[in-house]
């Protein structure tokens, strides 16, 4: 056990322990965080971290948890959590001309209510996030995005806070954008996304085309992907060295509707995996692997996962972070 100094006030305000993380996760699974962060501006955001750097503090940064399985052992060090900061974060429309404009967007705001925004003030290029649960931090790091496109299409840069250094931008070059994810190195350790600026077009209908073309691509994900249960949507990535993608090769290798405890391969899309109500993270996790091995040994195709694994599998007590009174004690 590891025990750390006390943070600021302002810090220690907005922290808490031992909290559990499955509310925050879209699979709804998850262990316990140490220390749980959630700051309600950008100043406390920065304070927080340079406290938790200071401290030698492993930090994790959780949005909305739609592309992220907590293992049931939980988080050591700190989680900060962005939600309470959609309450203080806004939108801010940085350059405007006839054509377009440029708005510089929090991490933690919502891709549903950004793209709401851009359909309401006829701006065209993020018709393609329609139907995208989580945040835009989310969005940055793993260039979230859909057969329709991506949102490296729309970013001009992102401002980052590094350690030991503070708030810096780059551009969309700098970052190195690729198929679901960013160039390496362009997000050193530590790093946290603070928000990103993204170039939009308006539109000459008043986004009346926009506003169909998002229609017909809700209405399209509504019919083919389940829905109704917990998940975090794609689970694989589309291999690159197929022409099929990962449901379709998951369908083929006949694992629709496989079951491991209370996780299950969606029988509407083989890509989508499903907590039933009961499911662990350990139950995810496994069928993870074993759709991976029975597609290695069907097609000789390795599928590498879209979601990301956090944490450990067991909580040891050796292992935890926890807060030290002046006197010594801890809680």
């Amino acid at each position: 056990m590891t025990k750390v100094p006390h943070p600021s006030s302002r810090v220690l305000a907005a922290l808490s322990t031992d909290r559990a993380l499955g509310p925050y996760a879209a699979y709804a699974v998850g262990g316990l965080a140490d220390l749980f962060f959630a700051p309600h501006n950008e100043g406390d955001l920065i304070e927080g971290l340079d406290w938790a750097r200071a401290n030698r503090l492993p930090v994790f940064m959780l949005g909305s948890g739609t592309n992220l399985l907590i293992r049931d052992g939980g988080m050591r060090g700190l989680v900060v959590y962005l939600g309470p900061l959609t309450r203080s974060w806004h939108l801010e429309v940085r350059e405007r001309n006839p054509d377009s404009l440029v708005v510089r967007v929090p991490s933690a705001f919502s891709k549903a209510e950004l793209l709401e925004w851009a359909l309401d003030n006829s701006c065209a290029g993020l018709e393609f996030s329609a139907g995208i649960p989580g945040t835009l931090g989310g969005a940055v790091y793993m260039n979230a995005g859909t057969r329709w496109g991506s949102y490296a299409s729309v970013i001009e840069s992102v401002r980052i806070w590094v350690p030991d250094v503070g708030p810096v931008e780059k551009t969309s070059s700098e970052m190195g954008f690729k198929y679901r994810g960013h160039g390496e190195g362009s997000l050193s350790s530590g790093s946290v996304v603070l928000s990103a600026d993204l170039r939009l077009n308006i539109s000459s209908d008043g986004g009346e085309s926009s506003r169909a073309i998002v229609d017909r691509i809700l209405s399209y994900r509504g019919s083919r992907q389940a829905l109704e249960r917990p998940s975090c949507g794609s689970v694989f990535k589309n291999p690159e060295n197929s022409s099929r993608g990962a449901g379709r090769l998951i369908e083929s290798a006949a694992l629709k509707g496989t079951r491991r405890g209370g996780a299950q391969l969606s029988t509407k899309h083989a890509n989508f995996l499903l907590n039933r109500g009961n499911a662990t993270a350990a139950d995810i996790e496994e069928l993870i692997e074993f759709t991976q091995q029975r597609v290695k040994e069907e097609f000789s195709i390795s599928l590498e996962p879209e979601v990301i694994v956090m944490g450990e599998k067991r909580r040891l007590d050796e292992e935890r972070y926890v807060l030290r009174e002046a006197s010594g004690s801890s809680f």
